[in-house]
């Protein structure tokens, strides 16, 4: 049995700034808001599915299952 990882740490591509956010279970979030410097960002390249494989310690359910 496989345990997904429900919090990561997101570091904002702008500021550099780091903050903890819930992993959600289910759909692919492709932008995300700076806690810190309010910028919304998103993913740039097609390697990567959502902002938590991009720019976070963990990556989404979908990625930790393969």
């Amino acid at each position: 049995m496989t345990t997904e990882n429900t919090e990561a740490m997101i570091t904002c591509p702008y500021c550099g700034s780091k903050f903890k956010k819930k992993v959600p279970s289910k759909g692919k979030h492709i932008n995300c808001k700076c806690v810190f410097c309010h910028t919304v960002f998103g993913i740039n390249t097609s390697d990567d599915c959502c902002v938590y494989c991009a720019y976070s310690d963990v990556k989404c359910p979908n990625s930790q299952k393969k």
